[in-house]
């Protein structure tokens, strides 16, 4: 990591982002969140990589739900392929030999997901040891997607058919009419009111039309919320639902046992669509500010990937407000003003800003084993740092220890 580089840098974005075309579950939960963070995640900058929004930091604890969750599609997409009913059906056996077995598609999609980053120059620092940890983690992971594949029971033989199906073309896939079949990962889209969303496992049948999400987390009361939005979604998209088709139910499918959510009658979609409707121009008024609206808040803030841009976050209100919390992590924030250098990896400092201790704190910067290029008079956001000392206001000598951990960074304030 070098800190003279153009992404270790605080960059404002160069204009601020249009609101989306379409709006999702975890799109409007983020903008309703924070407004001002979804711009700034959402904005482009060019000057730092050719991809859209920020570059993402790498979580490796994130990366570890996504890897069961792309397992769990590629398994359930070959098992419902092959007409196959559950694991223990014997050709269940043949399928995942087929694929090469549990481990070996836990480990392909390691690397899959990864991938995803490979051109993310914030996460570049990262790579190896979230490499190293999720490929440590396989064992794990491969009993989680077991586990969540236990319980599941398809039609037996109801696959779907191509001609009901998505139709692969040299454009965009046609979205037609599904017909009684068993279909992962179906887009549903609602253009009435300008929603979409993904259903990770749709069964249909003559007498029934069942909606599953997996969910690698926790259970949730907003998991409720958005399998019943998919299931307005589903009955609310004319290509591929034209008879209106409405779920009889919905299943959130979690790691330790499946949660049966109540399918909506014909009254509760249309609330809800109503409430989505007012929900998405409360969204849109609150990105017509420019710059949105920032909500500040200590649960929500330190996870933020963006708040070194923030500049409602850095304010001494908001560092205030964040203070409590921060101190019992013994992890922190700071802007600090570089005085001086004790080597390559070693740097005085004192706080310009920060939520641990008052404005002109002395503080010792320490990177081992990182190349900052760091000079006296520079200002910098440290992100995610371990704090070691405490404060003492009484006492000009006491000095803050600063320490960069793996997650830590460091951006150049201009």
């Amino acid at each position: 990591m070098k800190a003279d580089s153009a992404h270790w840098r605080v960059l404002t974005p160069p204009t601020w982002p249009a609101p989306p075309p379409e709006m999702s579950v975890s799109m409007h939960a983020a903008i309703d969140e924070c407004p001002r963070r979804w711009a700034l995640s959402a904005a482009e900058y060019p000057d730092i990589w050719s991809g859209r929004g920020y570059p993402p930091k790498l979580q490796a604890a994130a990366l570890a739900g996504s890897v069961v969750h792309l397992a769990l599609e590629i398994i359930t997409k070959q098992l419902t392929c092959a007409g196959v009913p559950s694991l223990n059906d014997p050709s269940a056996t043949q399928v995942l030999k087929e694929l090469g077995g549990y481990t070996r598609v836990v480990e392909d999609c390691v690397e899959r997901i990864l991938k995803r980053f490979s051109d993310n120059p914030r996460a570049l620092p990262l790579m190896e040891h979230a490499q190293r940890t999720l490929r440590g983690q396989v064992p794990t992971l491969r009993a989680r997607v077991q586990s969540m594949l236990a319980r599941l029971r398809l039609p037996k033989g109801a696959s779907p058919t191509p001609t009901t199906s998505a139709v692969k073309t040299a454009g965009p896939p046609t979205r037609s009419p599904l017909a009684n079949g068993t279909y992962p990962e179906v887009e549903v889209r609602a253009k009435s009111i300008g929603w979409r969303g993904k259903i990770d496992l749709l069964v249909l049948g003559d007498d029934a039309c069942e909606i599953t999400d997996f969910k690698t987390g926790v259970p949730d009361e907003h998991h409720k919320f958005q399998v019943r939005v998919y299931a307005l979604l589903w009955s609310r998209d004319a290509d591929v639902n034209p008879d209106r088709r409405r779920a009889d139910r919905l299943v959130l499918a979690y790691e330790h046992g499946d949660v049966e959510v109540e399918a909506p009658s014909d009254a509760d979609l249309d609330q809800l669509e109503r409430h989505l409707t007012a929900q998405t121009a409360a969204a849109l008024v609150s990105l017509s500010q420019k710059p949105p609206e920032a909500k500040p808040h200590p649960q929500q803030c330190p996870s933020c990937d963006v708040r070194h841009l923030c500049t409602e976050y850095w304010t001494r209100e908001t560092q205030h407000l964040m203070g409590t919390a921060l101190r019992e992590r013994h992890i922190a924030d700071a802007t600090l003003a570089i005085t001086g250098a004790h080597g390559p990896s070693s740097w005085d400092g004192l706080i310009v800003s920060g939520a641990i201790a008052k404005k002109g704190q002395r503080v010792l910067l320490r990177a081992d084993g990182r190349s900052l290029a760091l000079l006296p008079s520079q200002v910098v956001r440290v992100l995610s740092a371990h704090v070691s000392g405490t404060p003492e206001d009484d006492d000009s000598e006491s000095v803050l220890i600063f320490t960069l951990v793996a997650t830590s960074e460091v951006f150049l304030v201009p």
